[in-house]
């Protein structure tokens, strides 16, 4: 467990905020515009649409960033956080180890920025082929907790789902979780990364144990704020689906035909394969879901 701890008054910034901020120069598409809005006092979101959602918790004593997209959003991402305090970055903490909620952390860290995330997480970074830049410095394995400005931050690993290095993070006095890729909005769907522990069967119980908390606002890896009630109906649909494909297995119906014959246009999530869960991924799905019932 990592326990690094300051103790100053937390910066509060008073009320709604909307700020958007140019796109910057890349190559390629530009990125979209992002944004940024309050969530409760001292704490933001900074939004891009249709993609990554990033925490932004702000205190006298300098910023803690929950995940930072991809390199070329750097610039924007330190602008929008310009706009609500001065403070430096301090920490940033790494939900799972993808390159759209990681591919900033070389630039923080040379910005002299900590990165935190799960030990799996920077096992996954490490051993890909080539390494993914800034594996995060200090890993953790079931909780750590950092307290800086006056604001306490808990991280926490209570199972795999969308990877096996997925961290919550938690900020247990405004009463927020941010979950990172373990709970997504629309038009986002559940994706599973099988090559790195992903699994339906743990997500559930999983979301459960998130569900434990004592929260009312959710910040997901992808989407708006939402609420608790949200993360709930998520986990439901992920129990529906899965509850519906055990039907079809039952019934015979083989591996390379059952997304034709499974209903889910009640869920709101595509089946096409490009967009079920892990691309192309509907055949690892099923193999696993199938051997749970042998």
């Amino acid at each position: 467990m990592i326990r690094r701890t300051v103790t100053l008054t937390a910066l509060v910034v008073a009320g709604a905020l909307a700020v958007v901020v140019g796109q910057g120069r890349q190559g390629g598409p530009p990125p979209a515009q992002l944004t940024i809005q309050q969530v409760k006092p001292g704490l933001y979101a900074i939004l891009n649409p249709g993609a990554n959602t990033l925490a932004v918790r702000v205190t006298d004593e300098g910023v803690i960033l929950v995940d930072d997209m991809f390199q070329q959003n750097y610039d924007q991402i330190l602008g929008l956080i310009r706009t609500v305090t001065d403070t430096p970055v301090k920490y940033v903490i790494s939900t799972h180890h993808h390159g759209d909620h990681t591919g900033g952390n070389v630039r923080f860290l040379g910005a002299g920025a900590q990165i935190i995330g799960h030990k799996n997480a920077r096992a996954a970074m490490t051993r890909s082929t080539p390494a993914q830049p800034g594996p995060p410095p200090i890993t953790f394995t079931t909780e750590a907790g950092l307290h800086l400005g006056g604001a306490e931050v808990e991280l926490h690993h209570v199972g795999a789902g969308h990877t096996n290095g997925d961290a919550i993070v938690y900020f247990p006095d405004l009463k927020v979780m941010a979950t990172g890729d373990l709970f997504v909005v629309l038009p986002r769907v559940p994706t599973i990364d099988y090559g790195n522990g992903g699994t339906t069967l743990g997500w559930v119980p999983t979301l459960d144990n998130v569900l434990q908390f004592d929260f009312d606002v959710a910040i997901p890896g992808h989407g708006p704020v939402s609420t608790k009630a949200d993360l709930q109906s998520f986990r439901n649909k992920m129990v529906t689906l899965q509850t519906r494909t055990r039907e079809l297995i039952k019934q015979g119906v083989p591996k390379d035909q059952y997304i034709s014959k499974l209903k889910a246009d009640d869920l709101g999530w595509g089946l096409e394969p490009e967009t079920l869960f892990v691309r192309n991924a509907a055949g690892p799905f099923y193999d696993e879901l199938a051997r749970s019932m042998k």
